[in-house]
């Protein structure tokens, strides 16, 4: 049986050092469909790092297991990335850095 994730990519970080990288990994219980639903509900609901207010939000579907976010902030437009991933091999340290 798979094990399957579902990632966030985005900017995270202050005003003078934001870096793109995996914000959050969610642990699926089940199968891809369910990864793919997940990862289409945090692609049109997720509130990310950047922008601090957000304003009109574009959801894109880049493939069945990858979306395009882009938020309107006060100021310019930020986007984050969602994608279903399946975990080939797991470190004890599973944690993001």
């Amino acid at each position: 049986m798979s094990q399957w994730r579902v990632l966030i990519e985005e900017n995270v970080g202050g005003p003078r050092n934001k870096e793109w990288r995996i914000s959050d990994i969610y642990q699926v219980k089940g199968e891809r469909p369910e990864a793919r639903s997940i990862a289409y509900e945090l692609a049109v609901r997720h509130v990310p790092h950047h922008p601090m207010n957000l304003g009109s939000r574009s959801v894109y579907r880049i493939s069945d297991d990858e979306y395009l976010t882009t938020i309107k902030g006060a100021t310019e437009k930020y986007h984050y990335r969602v994608v279903v991933a399946e975990l080939l091999t797991l470190d004890d340290t599973d944690e993001l850095s």
